[in-house]
């Protein structure tokens, strides 16, 4: 899901500050002081991904994806619908593959 919005999310986050998306990413654990001091959009994004390596059960895996969308929604403007079109994306995904509902 990240890697075919991958596009969309950089060109996001070149409309603002990487620092304030970098600085609210922090605040919810989703990525390193190290990314937040230096943030590009790769970065940010591998930081997230990365991030899922360590959850086991579906409800790690809510908690981490509302604290990732809680960040957006923070940054408010353009960052609010890509944090719902991810949500989206990600539920009817794991729907798909796995038959699980996300509650994200």
């Amino acid at each position: 899901v990240m890697e075919k919005n991958h596009a969309q999310l950089t060109r996001l986050f070149k409309t603002g500050s990487l620092k304030t998306v970098g600085d609210e990413l922090l605040e919810a654990g989703i990525i390193t002081r190290d990314v937040q001091t230096n943030p590009t959009s790769d970065t940010i994004i591998n930081c997230f991904l990365s991030g899922f390596v360590f959850k086991d059960e579906v409800e790690e895996i809510e908690e981490y994806c509302v604290k990732f969308f809680n960040a957006f929604y923070e940054i408010r403007g353009p960052y609010i619908d890509a944090a719902n079109k991810i949500k989206k994306s990600i539920q009817d995904t794991i729907i798909d593959k796995l038959g699980v509902q996300l509650n994200i």
